[in-house]
């Protein structure tokens, strides 16, 4: 019977197989050497070790105390012990929806950034690799020698992956454990290739260079896809960053300027004559929404209207949707700001009018 960690326990305690299994292939693409098991039950434990603290932390600080008692007793009036497991809960999903997200941000760009390292590199390897099959090396043999320092993180996946060849273990099971540690469609399809071409005795040279073409092409297309589409990204920037923020806080000040001489306006009286109306008793009741509940409602729509700008900016500049992650904070960042800046200006500008 093996001795197993309590990270080992804990993990299969809190996720399932499935969820496992998943999450072995996020490692593995994100270049985490860490079994799944152990990484899941390290995550739980600390996500139990934080629930408690903040939870005691809510309960014990005096301000937040009785601010969550007494909002919880105006609903319904509960004991002391069911309000602090409903904290407890609330702490919980909080914790760990936020630490689920940063973790899979962080694989999520971690996985990027090493398909693009390694499909930089990847034309160049191959180009090596058929050189070497040529002065009549084997495919693991030209693989290993190839392997160079200048092709960095490649060279160090292909030593640490392919050597296990050398020990007797199947060349199409070595080839598919490299595939499995990048997310990458190129690099899948390339191990695919050489896989059947060294099953059905194809000629591993013309394969290795005619996909080393292939590959050295779609960088610079992708390169040139995403230097046509600038004007793209420059728009969807001003947009988020400049263009909504700025019509929130003109719009939010309106409301607020309405509040302010709807109560002074009180009842317009016009003329009535001849066949057609000219004026009639027009009645001003204000802003149908306050202008805090325009505050509240802004808010978030820039919160969202930056993420879904950030993930767009990365779909454009790098084919993927993952980097967005990397760009949000700073498109978050300046939208507040945009926003914060237009609401003062329209301040100043209104002070001496109304």
């Amino acid at each position: 019977m093996t001795n197993e960690s309590i990270f080992e326990n804990a993990g299969r305690l809190f996720f399932s197989r499935e969820r496992i299994k998943g999450l072995e292939k996020e490692l593995n693409t994100a270049g985490v050497n860490m079994p799944a098991d152990s990484f899941a039950g390290y995550v739980s434990l600390n996500v139990l070790v934080l629930t408690v603290f903040l939870a005691l932390l809510l309960l014990a600080y005096q301000p937040s105390g009785e601010f969550i008692t007494a909002a919880i007793h105006e609903i319904v009036d509960l004991p002391f012990p069911v309000i602090a497991l409903l904290v407890l809960a609330v702490s919980f999903g909080a914790v760990y929806l936020g630490t689920m997200t940063l973790i899979s941000s962080y694989l999520l760009m971690k996985a990027d950034d090493r398909r693009n390292k390694l499909e930089a590199t990847l034309p160049d390897f191959l180009t090596l690799v058929a050189s070497n099959i040529k002065a009549g090396m084997t495919l693991d043999q030209a693989m290993w020698y190839s392997a160079k320092p200048e092709f960095g993180l490649l060279s160090s996946e292909v030593k640490a992956v392919i050597k296990s060849s050398f020990s007797g273990e199947s060349l199409e099971f070595t080839l598919d454990k490299l595939g499995m540690r990048f997310d990458s469609r190129v690099f899948k399809r390339t191990i695919l290739l050489l896989k059947q071409a060294t099953a059905t005795g194809g000629e591993l040279t013309n394969v290795l260079e005619r996909t080393s073409d292939d590959v050295r092409n779609t960088i610079i297309m992708k390169k040139e896809i995403a230097a046509s589409l600038v004007l793209y990204e420059i728009f969807v920037l001003f947009a988020s960053i400049v263009g909504a923020p700025f019509l929130f806080a003109v719009a939010s000040k309106l409301i607020s300027v309405f509040e302010k001489i709807a109560p002074q306006a009180g009842s317009l009286s016009g003329a009535t004559g001849g066949p057609f109306t000219v004026f009639s008793t027009i009645k001003f009741s204000g802003a149908v929404i306050s202008s805090s509940d325009f505050f509240w409602f802004s808010i978030p729509t820039i919160f969202v209207t930056a993420l879904v700008s950030s993930f767009i900016i990365s779909a454009i500049r790098t084919g993927s949707k993952n980097q967005g992650v990397k760009y949000f904070p700073f498109v978050l960042l300046g939208a507040y700001l945009v926003y914060w800046l237009v609401i003062n200006m329209v301040e100043a500008i209104f002070a001496t009018i109304v």
